[in-house]
């Protein structure tokens, strides 16, 4: 009887501690099947069946279904966006175009995590999904930030105006590329690179 308290306890406090490897792999699943099923779709007990764990021992990682759906939005798919920006914020002349391409060049490299981003995206626009404040904030957050930077631009060219129809057109574009796969990203935004900002008028602000 003995032996058996001092094993349960072993066993709760290697429990309680919480594994780097093991979140990310929860965090892995939940960005596969959130990309393929929805929020809706999916189920913590899927997720534990994948990472072989139980709903309890997920749920000891991520808190609720709320919570993995923030931190594979808020702490993964916006981390390197975040970043890119801070970065265009410290150059001397930063540039729009520059900037977007390295935007297209992040997601290039996370497939899984645009295609949740875009089933998310669009399962949200029901009012009641818990994503749907997020995405409303997201695209006024991330316009304000980007406008704190001090772009460079041809003379009479609006910034504001000028991220609107670039983060839309890259909505567009990631959902092009996801709907046929084998594509290059890269080269499909040149195309779109060409409309938005076309020469001769940017010459030397690409």
């Amino acid at each position: 009887m003995a032996t058996t308290t001092r094993t349960t306890r072993g066993t709760r406090s290697r429990g309680s501690v919480r594994d780097p490897e093991r979140r990310e792999r929860i965090l892995d699943a939940a960005v596969e099947y959130f990309g393929t099923l929805g929020y809706y779709g999916t189920s913590i007990q899927k997720i534990a069946t994948e990472v072989d764990l139980t709903k309890a021992g997920v749920l000891h990682y991520v808190g609720s279904k709320e919570g993995l759906l923030k931190m594979v939005l808020a702490d993964m798919y916006d981390q390197e966006t975040n970043e890119l920006l801070r970065s265009c914020a410290s150059r001397p002349r930063p540039l729009l175009a520059e900037m977007f391409r390295e935007n297209v060049a992040i997601n290039v490299r996370r497939p899984k995590l645009v295609h949740m981003f875009s089933t998310l995206s669009a399962e949200a626009l029901d009012p009641n999904h818990p994503a749907h404040d997020y995405f409303a904030q997201r695209e006024r957050d991330g316009v304000e930030q980007a406008l704190n930077i001090h772009w460079a631009v041809p003379d009479g060219v609006d910034p504001a105006e000028m991220l609107l129809a670039g983060f839309s057109m890259m909505d567009g574009a990631q959902l092009r590329w996801l709907r046929t796969p084998g594509q290059d990203f890269q080269k499909m935004w040149a195309r779109c690179e060409d409309a938005l900002f076309p020469l001769p008028m940017w010459e030397g602000y690409r």
